[in-house]
């Protein structure tokens, strides 16, 4: 079975392993290593972001911002129910990361707080409402390892030559 992002072309997806690398790289420097035009990649990258395919950000680690309370809340919402359970928790603002999985949890909720209180309402306001079978939280005390930077499986590799060579978008 073959994996990966079948809708990129073989330059589009060098563009995202070179921005996964660094994002601040500049589109001169992609161009000149992908041996096209920087105003093809700037089009390319402005095209690629539109459509969701990535965004550009900086990832912090909130413990070491100083953020008091890291939760992540495993629950099981009935079927039925997990898009109108989840369209309601995604609004809150303390929720920075909200997945629905499959298992005996099927949704993974990671919300920030400034103390146990505000944990403890949220808890009760978001997660003791109705569809919401059960639930555990556990506070993050530290993060060993957050990587949010992914490789296109099966993407060339990066002593790869692009291919098509060219200016067309």
């Amino acid at each position: 079975m073959a994996y990966g992002y079948r809708q990129l072309d073989p330059v589009d997806r060098r563009i995202v392993d070179l921005l996964r690398e660094d994002g601040r790289m500049a589109f001169r420097a992609i161009a000149r290593r992908l041996e096209v035009s920087e105003s093809m990649i700037r089009k390319r990258v402005a095209r690629l972001r539109k459509q969701g395919w990535f965004k550009i950000q900086a990832i912090s680690d909130p413990l070491q911002l100083g953020v008091p309370i890291l939760a992540t809340t495993y629950a099981r919402v009935r079927p039925a129910q997990v898009e109108e359970v989840t369209e309601r928790i995604v609004r809150h603002p303390a929720v920075r990361y909200l997945a629905i999985g499959v298992g005996a949890h099927n949704l993974v909720v990671e919300s920030l707080h400034a103390d146990n209180g505000e944990l403890h309402e949220f808890l009760q306001a978001e997660l003791g409402r109705p569809g919401i079978v059960e639930s555990e939280t556990i506070q993050v005390v530290e993060i060993k390892k957050s990587v949010w930077d992914w490789e296109i499986p099966g993407g060339p590799s990066s002593d790869a030559p692009p291919e098509p060579k060219g200016r067309s978008v």
